[in-house]
């Protein structure tokens, strides 16, 4: 779920980086274990300032 958040984040502008997130998050709930969502949650918002800093700073 990392793996393919983090090539949205590069490559697939079009979708809001929140969206990404919630996605992944979603994913993780579904196929993960009990708090698995936390630890992908955690990771893509950290990466997500990396990736879509201007994107992140628009939105507040």
């Amino acid at each position: 779920m990392l793996l393919i958040a983090a090539y949205e984040f590069q490559h697939h502008f079009e979708i809001p980086y929140r969206v990404v997130i919630n996605e992944a998050v979603e994913l993780a709930k579904t196929f993960g274990g009990a708090d698995g969502y936390k630890y992908v949650n955690g990771v893509l918002d950290k990466l997500a300032v990396t990736m879509r800093a201007d994107e992140v700073k628009a939105r507040g």
